[in-house]
């Protein structure tokens, strides 16, 4: 199963890691490439999980989830 991770900030998986000495000298740090956060701390989930949000949150969008 593949785990995405999700930016804290913006809630999208555009995290890479900001560093390339992250984990190695300090704590790993990621950089959201659409918010600009810049952290360690990050949301993980399942890619199914993130696919069946999506779903909703589009439906919530349209008035269909009613």
């Amino acid at each position: 199963m593949v785990k995405i991770r999700i930016c804290p900030k913006c809630k999208n998986p555009t995290l890479h890691p900001a560093f390339n000495v992250s984990g190695w000298l300090g704590p790993e740090r990621f950089e959201c490439t659409n918010c600009g956060y810049t952290g360690s701390f990050y949301v993980e989930i399942d890619s199914e999980d993130y696919e069946l949000e999506e779903d909703e949150s589009i439906k919530d969008e349209a008035g269909e989830g009613d």
